[in-house]
């Protein structure tokens, strides 16, 4: 499992913080406006991929798919 960080410690931010900034600093654009701006520079900048997830998503995965794994192990026991 990946280690743990905050997202300022692995050189990322909010996405809720980005749109506050941009809010107070360009307070006569609507927030749907704001909201398509990051997504479009979000994409350009990733190419659309799906890169970076918190860590917390990959421990959830794995509880998520233990569960599965472990349900479908139940269905196939014979009584």
């Amino acid at each position: 499992m990946g280690e743990r960080f905050t997202p300022e410690e692995a050189g990322y931010i909010l996405y809720s913080d980005v749109i506050e900034r941009l809010r107070e600093r360009f307070p006569t654009v609507p927030d749907w406006r704001l909201e398509q701006i990051v997504a479009a520079e979000n994409e350009a900048i990733t190419g659309g991929m799906l890169s970076i997830v918190p860590a917390e998503v990959e421990f959830g995965a794995v509880e998520m798919l233990t569960r599965e794994q472990d349900r479908m192990s139940d269905d196939d026991e014979v009584a």
